[in-house]
């Protein structure tokens, strides 16, 4: 799953621990504002962006005490057929 046409679910669903946020985000209307072959990565980084604990790329790590954003993406709903997708 590297771009959002990649993609079979229904919704893209983000949660962070840390600061206690969710969202659910469908599928088709990501691929509206951020195009069809857009980078999972690049809409991640662009969801998580607001979160207080998100790091720059590159930047520095905290200490061990420190607090990082630790959003993670998952997906619902879409076919159940194993395999990969098609890269056609």
């Amino acid at each position: 799953m590297e771009r959002l046409c990649d993609v079979r679910a229904e919704r893209l669903v983000i949660l962070c621990s840390p600061c206690k946020r969710r969202g659910s985000y469908r599928i088709d209307r990501l691929r509206q504002r951020f195009g069809p072959h857009a980078s999972v990565l690049d809409v991640y980084l662009a969801l998580t962006q607001s979160c207080r604990f998100q790091r720059e790329v590159g930047s520095r790590t905290p200490n061990v005490y420190g607090m990082t954003c630790r959003a993670k993406l998952d997906t619902t709903g879409g076919p159940t057929v194993a395999g990969l997708p098609s890269r056609t």
